[in-house]
């Protein structure tokens, strides 16, 4: 039934052809046994693109003749043909098409081998693909149509549940227990490396952890907070040298960032990104926050990196704590001004104008205010003292007293001021102003 005598590339291209011609006749049968080997054939000379399609149309010939392991069995390697040509989304699809179409079979140890197998590459694809919840969505469902004892003890089982906790809860050492029990998994060449795949990011994630650096330990909310990323990439050239792997890190680039806050910050300047890590090299960045007002749990975090390996495999690195940030009032401040209304002349009575203001954010409570007047000048109507129980922010008090000259000088008026700022802090404090006194 098959050709002999010619090249792979040669053989794979008739192949393919007689098999649409069978098809066309509706001989489903020979149909998918051709597109088979031409499959096998574009394997050879690696052309995966080709052999992909070859098996998904040998699973299509099987499917008219319900021949259903013929038809789960090729779907699965039309899946490895788009695992080597690293379509890793398209291959779960693949997987995912398996699976429903599992439910024709019927019950026995060899469909829960299928279920098993096929959930797990699927999960391994979800995984690369950095969703690995949807691949633990995925496994949960299948759990429930294999028996639990089958399920709990297969390596493939142990594969998930390690790659799982491992970056859930930072925990290298299951990437070592990983490794260790890695001879125990049964799948060909290119369904094992997508499994070292997955542990390479599992282990990037799991060792890999952007530090927060913050510019101060205290802030008032007029101050920006200034956060520098700094990301050590000596973890990254120590797995990239691990043998088991056999997946050079050429490139490891940060495209996007995703930064939980409170309420009363809001991002001020972004970082400058995609920025790429170099292996063995550290990575510094920065992002500006903006506090507006105060809160009583003022925070950042957890804080997550999306990151691509080679510009195909995709990745999260996270710093999952949630750092406090210490936000206070700013310092409250008066502003005071004294103006002459009219000239100061000897023996001629003149009005002065008092004016205190608040252009600080914080309050000024229990005020006490105390004009002191030089020995050359005599107060005539109005009072030097007051007691103000708030100045709020943006607000003002003003009043005029008249003074007599009663020499030529050049003198100053002090304004003695104290309050109470909104940490209940006492503040002091004396003011000067010069007036000259003619004749």
């Amino acid at each position: 039934m098959f050709s002999f005598g010619k090249d792979p590339d040669e053989k794979a291209d008739s192949d393919f052809e007689k098999a649409e011609q069978l098809f066309d006749a509706l001989q489903y049968k020979k149909a998918g046994k051709y597109f088979t080997s031409a499959g096998e054939n574009y394997i050879e000379i690696k052309d995966y693109a080709s052999a992909e399609e070859a098996y998904f149309k040998a699973a299509n010939s099987y499917l008219q003749d319900d021949r259903h392991i013929d038809v789960l069995d090729s779907l699965r390697k039309a899946a490895d043909a788009s695992l080597h040509q690293e379509k890793y989304e398209y291959a779960q699809t693949l997987f995912n098409k398996s699976l429903e179409y599992l439910k024709k079979l019927k019950s026995s140890s060899t469909r829960e081998d299928y279920y098993m197998v096929l959930s797990s590459l699927s999960f391994l694809c979800y995984f690369v693909l950095g969703n690995p919840d949807k691949g633990l969505q995925l496994l949960k469902k299948i759990r429930k149509m294999v028996k639990d004892d089958f399920f709990k003890e297969n390596p493939l089982i142990h594969l998930a549940t390690n790659l799982t906790i491992a970056i859930r809860d930072k925990k290298p050492v299951y990437i070592e227990k990983i490794i260790e029990d890695f001879k125990k998994i049964n799948l060909n060449e290119i369904e094992l490396k997508l499994a070292k795949i997955a542990i390479l990011l599992a282990e990037i994630q799991s060792n890999l952890t952007p530090e927060l650096i913050f510019d101060q330990k205290t802030y008032t909310t007029r101050e920006l907070v200034g956060i520098d990323v700094k990301i050590d990439g000596s973890i990254l050239e120590t797995i990239a040298k691990n043998t088991f792997y056999d997946y050079p890190i050429l490139e490891f680039t940060i495209s996007e960032y995703r930064m939980d806050q409170s309420d009363n910050l809001t991002i001020q300047t972004k970082p400058d990104l995609p920025v790429s890590l170099i292996p063995g090299q550290t990575l510094q960045f920065q992002l500006v926050l903006k506090p507006h007002f105060q809160v009583e749990n003022c925070f950042v975090g957890p804080f997550k990196l999306k990151c691509k390996i080679n510009h195909s495999l995709l990745c999260f690195i996270e710093d999952k704590g949630k750092h406090s940030i210490e936000l206070t009032a700013p310092p409250t401040y008066l502003d005071v001004a004294i103006k002459n209304l009219k000239p100061p002349l000897i023996d001629q009575t003149f009005p002065l104008e008092i004016l205190i203001e608040n252009n600080s954010d914080g309050e000024a409570s229990n005020l006490e205010i105390q004009i002191e007047l030089p020995e050359t000048l005599q107060l005539r109507r109005g009072t030097t003292e007051k007691q103000i129980y708030s100045l709020r922010s943006n607000e003002n008090i003003r009043w005029e007293i008249n003074a007599r000259p009663i020499e030529a000088a050049e003198s100053e008026i002090k304004v003695k001021l104290k309050y109470e700022d909104p940490d209940q802090k006492v503040v002091e404090e004396t003011k000067s102003f010069p007036i000259s006194i003619k004749l």
